[in-house]
């Protein structure tokens, strides 16, 4: 059995399932905050996520989460948890929802929604450990910027 390097220096995507990032973000949901949090942010349906990030040589030094007891909330934190570990602050606040529903397949579109809510939590987290961080998403239509680069450089 061949086991997958989930690290961008493999130029692989990593890739994840529902389950995998919702049984890790289970237990990262559970530990301590770190000193830099952001707003809660909620949805109409009472979903809620807030981050806490730590930054150190400006570049994302550790992330945790707390997030409301949804399978997808939590995977979708988890997956920004991992995806974003040890990039600039200026890079990981250019993850888009829409980059994260690609890169967390098999998610129905019902519940797709939920990562709008999990990026929109961790930009709270980025603005508030790096106020002057710009935390605009780049334009979707824009040609030379499709897809998030799942590179640390």
């Amino acid at each position: 059995m061949t086991v997958t390097c989930r690290e961008a220096c493999c130029s692989a995507t990593p890739r994840f399932t529902v389950s995998e990032l919702f049984e890790r973000g289970y237990w990262r949901n559970r530990e301590t905050p770190l000193p830099m949090q952001g707003d809660a942010v909620a949805d109409a349906e009472g979903n809620s996520a807030r981050f806490s990030i730590a930054i150190s040589d400006g570049k994302l030094a550790g992330t945790r989460f707390r997030a409301t007891a949804c399978t997808t909330l939590i995977a979708y934190c988890e997956a920004i948890t991992e995806l974003l570990a040890g990039f600039s602050a200026e890079m990981a606040s250019q993850l888009s929802s829409r980059d994260l529903v690609d890169a967390l397949p098999g998610v129905p579109a019902l519940k797709q929604d939920r990562a709008v809510l999990a990026i929109a939590a961790f930009r709270s987290a980025l603005q508030a450990a790096c106020p002057g961080t710009s935390v605009h998403p780049r334009e979707s239509g824009d040609p030379a910027r499709t897809g998030f680069p799942l590179s640390r450089e």
